[in-house]
């Protein structure tokens, strides 16, 4: 999660208000890099159900990613095969 990201769960968390309400005032202060209107209603309405956390809940399972050196070099390797 980007610092942006986190900042604007805390806003939306303080706000406490509908999430339409705040999506408005996150487009007007962050303009295009403001979330998603849905991830907004989300977070609205999991902070008026009680939720106290603005960070992820930690999953099991596999990783986020699969970014590893060894991908990113197996990558680079296609990446100069099909170029030439």
């Amino acid at each position: 999660m980007s610092e942006l990201e986190l900042e604007q769960r805390k806003n939306i968390k303080f706000l406490g208000k509908r999430g339409n309400e705040v999506r408005e005032m996150l487009v007007q202060v962050y303009g295009v890099n403001a979330m998603k209107k849905t991830a907004v209603y989300k977070w609205a309405k999991s902070f008026s159900e009680g939720r106290k956390s603005v960070t992820d809940e930690e999953r099991s399972g596999w990783p986020a990613t699969s970014r590893t050196e060894e991908n990113m070099q197996t990558f680079v390797k296609l990446c100069v095969k099909i170029v030439g």
